[in-house]
């Protein structure tokens, strides 16, 4: 199967600060259009984990953001789209853990 992708998933720690519904609301009305924006970018999901639920995981959600190619990814977070992106993470996280990875498609509709 092809059209694999990069991925960037960010593994993603509310400010304590904020409550949940307050980190939530900004990542899905503030940063996602942002990241929306971003040139190149293939699919995004916003992903929420219940921390009630996973204790021990030790983060409040994950995105993941999907490009053609690694080179397309980095343009990306180069762009002004991308810089003021990476800013604003300071508004809502305490700590992101990006990882880049290639995906390799087994299921897809």
């Amino acid at each position: 199967m092809e059209n694999n992708h990069v991925k960037r998933i960010g593994l993603i720690r509310r400010k304590p600060s904020l409550t949940h519904e307050a980190f939530v609301s900004h990542w899905l009305n503030v940063h996602a259009p942002m990241a929306r924006s971003l040139p190149g970018l293939r699919r995004y999901c916003v992903n929420f984990v219940d921390r009630d639920r996973f204790p021990k995981f030790g983060y409040d959600g994950f995105s993941e953001l999907w490009f053609d190619s690694e080179a397309d990814l980095v343009k990306a977070f180069e762009s002004p789209q991308g810089v003021a992106l990476l800013a604003d993470l300071a508004n809502f996280t305490e700590e992101i853990y990006p990882l880049v990875v290639q995906e390799r498609r087994q299921v897809w509709p």
